[in-house]
C-alpha cells in the first residue's frame, strides 16, 4: 500500500524512492531529499506558529500625517502641600504650644508616600497623642479644594474656562488629584474644550495657574499618577515661577481585529479588559497600583489610606503605616522578574491604547 502510495504521489520524489528500476543509491538519495525536507517544513510550521503566538501584531508608521487628528494628553495636578491647613490641623490634636515636628506627622498622613519617619519617631514612643486611625478624613480635612488648588486655565490661549468644571477630582495613590482629559469632555456641553489637534489647528497649548505648591503630571488619557511616574512626566509647580513643558505625541491606533487576538499574543490590554479593584479602567499604571496594593495586604495586612477604592476596613491604623515603612523598598521601587534586589514584582502589560509622550524642552521663567 505505501509502495503504491510513493508510485502514484503527486509529492516531489517520492516515487523515486519507491522504483525498483531506480538505482538504490539514487533511491536512498530521493529518501534522504524527503526526509529533509519534511524536517524543514515541520521547522518552518511551528516557527511559523510560535510567531503567532508571541509576535501577532505588527507595528507600523502611518505616512498620511495630513488627516491625523492627535489628542492632548492627560494632565493631572496633585497637590504637595498646605502648610496652613496642616498647622491648623496639628493645632487642634496637639496644641498651640507643641513641638513643630509634629506638623510633620499631620503632613505624612495627608500627603502619605510610604514612608512615615515622624510617625515612627513621636508617635511610637506613647509621649504624644498621635491619631490612631481614620487617617483618610485626616487627609481629606487637610488638603486643599479644587478652587483652592487652580486660580485659571486656559486652551490655546483664547478659551478661559473654569478649571474645577473640566478637572475632575480623581483617585490616586498619591492622594486626590485633579484630572483634564479628553475623555471627559462633552461636545454637547456649551463649555467643551476640544483637544485634538490637527494641522489646521495647530498644537494644543494649556496654560494653568496654581496657588498651591503641587506636581503636574502628563500622561496618557487612560493612566493616572503614581508613586513609579518618570520624572520627566511631572512638572513641579512651585509660586512665583512660571514652567514651560514642550512635547511631541505618537499616538497609536488599532486595528478592529486585534481586540480578537488574545492577550497573551498581542502583550497588551485594552481600557475594558479590566480586572483591578483599584480602577474601572484598565492601564499600566493602574495595574502598578493594584499590585502595591496586593503587596501591602500580603505583607501588611492592610493597605495605604490614600489607596483608591480601598475599603475603610482595609485601611492601615498607625501601626499598619508603621509596617508599610519598614517594607518600603518592596513596596514602592519596582523591580524586574527574577531580580534578586528588593522591589515590587508585578506582570503588568501596556494598554494597547497608551500614546508615547517624550518632553522635548522644560523652561522656567521668574
Amino acid at each position: 500500500m505505501l509502495k503504491e502510495f510513493a508510485d502514484q504521489s503527486t509529492i516531489h520524489g517520492l516515487h523515486y524512492v519507491s522504483n525498483d528500476k531506480c538505482h538504490w543509491t539514487e533511491r536512498l538519495f530521493w529518501l534522504i531529499c524527503c526526509i529533509l525536507s519534511w524536517f524543514g517544513s515541520a521547522l518552518l510550521m511551528m516557527n511559523s506558529w510560535d510567531a503567532y503566538q508571541t509576535n501577532a501584531i505588527s507595528f507600523v508608521v502611518e505616512t498620511s500625517s495630513l488627516e491625523f487628528q492627535t489628542t492632548f494628553p492627560a494632565v493631572s495636578v496633585c497637590e504637595t502641600n498646605n502648610i496652613v491647613n496642616i498647622q491648623k490641623l496639628a493645632n487642634k490634636i496637639f496644641g498651640d504650644n507643641r513641638n513643630f515636628n509634629l506638623d510633620e506627622i499631620v503632613k505624612e498622613i495627608t500627603y502619605f508616600k510610604g514612608t512615615s519617619y515622624y510617625i515612627n519617631e513621636f508617635c511610637m514612643t506613647g509621649q504624644y497623642n498621635c491619631p490612631k486611625n481614620n487617617f483618610s478624613k485626616i487627609a481629606m480635612s487637610t488638603r486643599s479644594t479644587c478652587n483652592e488648588v487652580f486660580l485659571n486655565c486656559t486652551w490655546n490661549n483664547n478659551h478661559h474656562f473654569d478649571c474645577c468644571k473640566h478637572f475632575v477630582l480623581t483617585e490616586t495613590e498619591l492622594g486626590i488629584c485633579y484630572t483634564l482629559t479628553m475623555e471627559n469632555e462633552s461636545p454637547d456641553s456649551d463649555d467643551f474644550i476640544n483637544m485634538y489637534s490637527n494641522r489646521e489647528t495647530g498644537p494644543g497649548n494649556l496654560l494653568i495657574k496654581l496657588s498651591s505648591p503641587s506636581q503636574v503630571f502628563i500622561h496618557s488619557v487612560v493612566d493616572v499618577p503614581y508613586y513609579n511616574t518618570i520624572s520627566t512626566d511631572i512638572l513641579h509647580a512651585m509660586m512665583g515661577i512660571f514652567k514651560q513643558y514642550k512635547f511631541v505625541i505618537k499616538d497609536i491606533e488599532n486595528e478592529d481585529e486585534v481586540k480578537f487576538v488574545g492577550i497573551s499574543q498581542r502583550r497588551c490590554r485594552f481600557p475594558f479588559e479590566n480586572y483591578l479593584k483599584v480602577s474601572s479602567k484598565y492601564s499600566y499604571s493602574s495595574c502598578i497600583v493594584n499590585c502595591r496594593r496586593q503587596k501591602q495586604l500580603e505583607m501588611c495586612n492592610c493597605t495605604s489610606h490614600l489607596m483608591p477604592n480601598s475599603k475603610a476596613s482595609e485601611q492601615c491604623d498607625i501601626n499598619g503605616l508603621i509596617c508599610l515603612n519598614t517594607h518600603y523598598a518592596e513596596l514602592s521601587v519596582l523591580k524586574k522578574k527574577k531580580s534578586k534586589r528588593p522591589g515590587l514584582e508585578c506582570e503588568c502589560v501596556p494598554s494597547c491604547i497608551e500614546a508615547e509622550i517624550n518632553v522635548i524642552t522644560v523652561e522656567s521663567f521668574m
